[in-house]
């Protein structure tokens, strides 16, 4: 018995109807009827590009006043202060005590 390799491998019962055109295909293969209707891709707009509409715009030049801006905008409470709080720092002096004691100590 001689054995070709890769001659034929599946049946041909090994086939099926396309749901979408009907026509007859082998599984592994693609549909005829489906790849020749091809369509074009269509172009779709980024999130970073802008209308074209939007390019004459009237928006403020010189005349714009930052501060009054941040004021109305933001109101005039004082933002609140960001740091580590104490017991941030104090973890982290730990770990690093717990460290520099593993390495001076050689603890398994």
């Amino acid at each position: 018995m001689v054995f070709v390799p890769h001659e034929k491998t599946m049946p041909e019962s090994l086939s099926y109807r396309c749901p979408f055109c009907d026509h007859q295909v082998r599984v592994g293969e693609r549909c005829p009827g489906c790849t020749q209707k091809k369509r074009p891709p269509r172009r779709v707009k980024k999130s970073w590009e802008q209308d074209h509409s939007a390019d004459g715009l009237d928006l403020p030049d010189e005349d714009f006043d930052y501060d009054e801006f941040v004021a109305r905008e933001f109101g005039g409470a004082p933002h609140r202060r960001l740091g580590v709080k104490w017991y941030g720092w104090l973890l982290g002096v730990l770990a690093i005590a717990a460290l520099l004691a593993v390495w001076v100590f050689r603890w398994p």
